[in-house]
């Protein structure tokens, strides 16, 4: 086996070490695949992940920038590299290894995405009718509970749940089910729009059980894969792109959400926190106030946003009990647990 063919097969285990969604150990893995043929290409010889010298990732990604990549992929793929060292038994490399020690820029999304207005979302859901009647349910559920678009398309187990819990007058909904890495979450209902939220679902619904339980089919109405493919290119067909794209529904629930409980006297800090949780982010009251809400920070003037504290890096799930001097490493081939 060579040594390229080695390292790949080391970094998909080592990614299912990790943990996180099926999708999450994927990119986890394409991301980092380049740096195994740029160590081919320089003539490197690496016996396993956690040997890859660390002036040999700073060259990779310094190369990348050179080439053109953005600054969002750059840091990502950084950070999928350093999972993968660290879970080879390497130890934490967060610091000589970082984004900000090798000159990687930081993304700017400002103006990438805008929210939608009600007037813009009503047209919007006429162009999804015209592309895909099961689209206009889930732009529908995007802009009233902030769904992902995926999870707007795997959310259809929890329809029936949902509406008799706002019927009963639950002012929260549950998603774990299909939710983005796996984190689940509670959905906040705007108190303004939840007459509609409830059409929304009744209408979502109803067209599942006529659509063996499915807002959008893929091939033979049970590959979910294809679904998600179909759902992609219906979004572009309908026009959900660029700064109106569909990830745009969501600035708009985060805004009608923010805005609501500010006009309830809640306070501005306790908003971020609750619009963050909403969203599914956990506690990033910065990133939702500079990302989503940047059209009313106006509002939001008198908040001060504490630099976060560093944290230990995540530990696998078969280790997360275990102090890192102790963490075993594993072989390239087998991946079974050694002694040091």
């Amino acid at each position: 086996m060579s040594q390229r063919s080695r390292l790949r097969h080391a970094a998909r285990k080592l990614s299912q070490y990790r943990g996180g969604s099926a999708q999450t150990q994927l990119n986890r893995v394409q991301l980092s695949d380049p740096l195994w043929d740029f160590l081919v290409v320089l003539g490197v010889t690496v016996e396993h992940i956690r040997r890859t010298p660390e002036w040999v990732i700073e060259l990779y990604m310094q190369t990348r920038l050179a080439e053109g990549f953005n600054p969002g992929h750059s840091r990502n793929a950084l950070s999928a590299i350093r999972v993968l060292v660290f879970e080879a038994g390497r130890g934490s490399v967060d610091t000589t290894c970082s984004a900000t020690v090798m000159g990687i820029p930081r993304r700017d999304r400002s103006g990438a995405r805008r929210a939608y207005t009600k007037a813009e979302r009503d047209v919007a859901l006429e162009r999804a009718r015209e592309v895909e009647p099961g689209l206009t349910h889930i732009v529908a559920l995007m802009y009233l509970t902030g769904l992902r678009s995926i999870e707007a398309l795997r959310c259809t187990p929890y329809l029936a749940q949902w509406l008799a819990l706002l019927q009963a007058g639950a002012s929260e909904l549950p998603l774990a089910h299909g939710a983005k890495t796996n984190r689940p979450r509670k959905i906040e209902i705007i108190d303004e729009l939840r007459a509609d939220t409830v059409r929304a679902i009744e209408s979502a619904l109803e067209y599942c059980k006529a659509h063996g339980g499915w807002l959008i089919t893929g091939r033979k109405n049970t590959s979910l894969k294809s679904a998600r493919h179909r759902l992609r290119t219906a979004l572009r067909a309908a026009g959900l792109v660029g700064k109106l794209s569909s990830h745009s529904l969501r600035y708009a629930y985060a805004i009608n959400l923010a805005a609501s409980l500010l006009d309830k006297q809640v306070s501005p800090e306790t908003v971020l926190d609750r619009v963050s949780a909403a969203l599914g982010h956990g506690q990033r009251a910065a990133m939702i106030l500079n990302t989503y809400l940047t059209e009313i920070r106006e509002r939001f003037s008198c908040v001060v946003i504490p630099r976060p504290t560093p944290r230990e890096p995540a530990r696998s799930m078969r280790e997360r009990h275990l102090p890192g001097p102790l963490r075993s490493t594993r072989s390239n081939r087998t991946l079974q647990f050694r002694k040091q």
